[in-house]
């Protein structure tokens, strides 16, 4: 096999997008600079990945997200004839090159792209495989090899997903784990009419593991979470230290209520205050800080204003925390009493404990609707081991004429 990059691009695909971890990440980056400062348009591609920020780079290796730049550097990848730009620039949200065409000299058509990138990938180059199965996965191949629409039909894109799988499986082999995701897709979906291998799914998923990519690091210790607990701790921990920001909830899950490492409220409140801050819109880190924050204990004390508004923010899209929400309007936690909304957020789950026995509390005390002791009774009856309920019943009798209040 000839060669088909420049060594110092090599070098950066090597160190920046096999092995992010060899702690080359400057080295390449000055060296594809050195490169494309060269018209290497190869060189110019891949510098301009790295300053697309997270889709295109691990973040760990702080380069500034630039787009500017990094159009800059794809309109030279082009200019410079160089078919992996023209082909990856292609893919890249919002870039509209320079002279409003992809296809530069010494090729005329998108067709003429495709076949060099294809004979490349084919050649053995491991990043042109991984853009030639993205090209079928996503359907590029379409527009690249001019196929009409109606043309396309179920026995076509099969084929073509049956390409990709072919392409990213060798990716894998050379070491490049970018396209595993969509491998799994592929094999777990039951599309298209390609058989479901879970088997070899749950193989990708530790190889990706293996290659410390943390979303996989993630998805083992989900796989073996329920069996070993304590490995699926260390498999999260790494997948925490390799980037994944989004195993922080699933770190905290371990330690809140009924955690299957034992209750360590501060270390799960501490979890889910990191998926917050990297995700400021999750849903489920809100609900689950405002679960501790409404319960406490372990030392953390309860803050039922920001329980309050961490669930009201949330409410009309996920009404998971609607019976700690309704019990903040019925007694008055982090806002005024409004013993109205109280009752309409109980009454959409009412087998829930807390929205139960809210409208167990309005029914018999008569809060904002008229006093139905009976009714409310039926309410309470519905947990009668629980504490608030053993306690409300303190306070009503059953005589021959109905329930009193005593």
């Amino acid at each position: 096999m000839g060669r088909i990059f420049d060594d110092r691009v090599d070098f950066a695909i090597n160190n920046i997008w096999i092995n992010p971890w060899s702690g080359n990440g400057e080295k390449a980056l000055r060296l594809l600079t050195e490169a494309a400062n060269e018209e290497d348009g190869d060189a110019c591609f891949f510098l301009a990945r790295c300053y697309f920020g997270p889709s295109f780079v691990n973040p760990i290796f702080g380069f500034p997200e630039d787009d500017e730049l990094g159009f800059e550097w794809l309109n030279k990848g082009l200019e410079y004839g160089s078919p992996v730009a023209m082909f990856g620039a292609m893919r890249v949200g919002g870039f509209e090159p320079k002279n409003g065409t992809f296809i530069y000299p010494p090729f005329t058509s998108l067709r003429e792209i495709w076949d060099k990138v294809e004979e490349m990938a084919y050649s053995g180059e491991v990043f042109c495989q991984y853009m030639i199965a993205n090209a079928y996965y996503y359907g590029d191949c379409i527009k690249m090899l001019n196929i009409p629409d109606a043309e396309v039909n179920l026995s076509m894109v099969q084929g073509w997903m049956y390409k990709a799988v072919e392409l990213y499986e060798k990716c894998i082999a050379n070491g490049l784990g970018l396209g595993i995701q969509n491998l799994i897709n592929i094999i777990t979906s039951g599309d298209y009419g390609i058989p479901v291998n879970e088997k070899r799914a749950s193989e990708l998923r530790h190889i990706g593991a293996d290659m410390k990519i943390g979303a996989f690091e993630r998805q083992v210790g989900q796989e073996i979470e329920k069996e070993n607990p304590m490995e699926a701790v260390e498999m999260y921990e790494r997948a925490l230290l390799h980037g994944d920001k989004y195993v922080n909830y699933y770190l905290g899950m371990m330690y809140t209520y009924n955690g299957k490492m034992g209750v360590n409220l501060p270390k799960a409140l501490e979890y889910f205050e990191s998926e917050l801050k990297y995700d400021p819109e999750s849903i489920r880190a809100k609900n689950r800080i405002s679960e501790i924050l409404f319960y406490g204990g372990e030392g953390v004390q309860t803050d039922y204003n920001r329980v309050f508004r961490l669930l009201s923010e949330i409410y009309n899209e996920n009404d998971w925390g609607s019976d700690m929400l309704g019990t903040c309007y019925l007694k008055g936690l982090g806002t005024p009493v409004n013993y109205e909304k109280a009752r309409e957020i109980f009454s959409k789950y009412t087998a829930d404990a807390l929205n139960a026995i809210g409208l167990g509390e309005i029914y018999c005390y008569g809060l904002g609707v008229p006093q139905d002791i009976s009714r409310g009774m039926k309410y309470f009856d519905r947990f009668p081991n629980h504490p608030r309920v053993i306690e409300n019943k303190r306070h009503f009798k059953k005589t021959l004429f109905g329930w009193k209040m005593v």
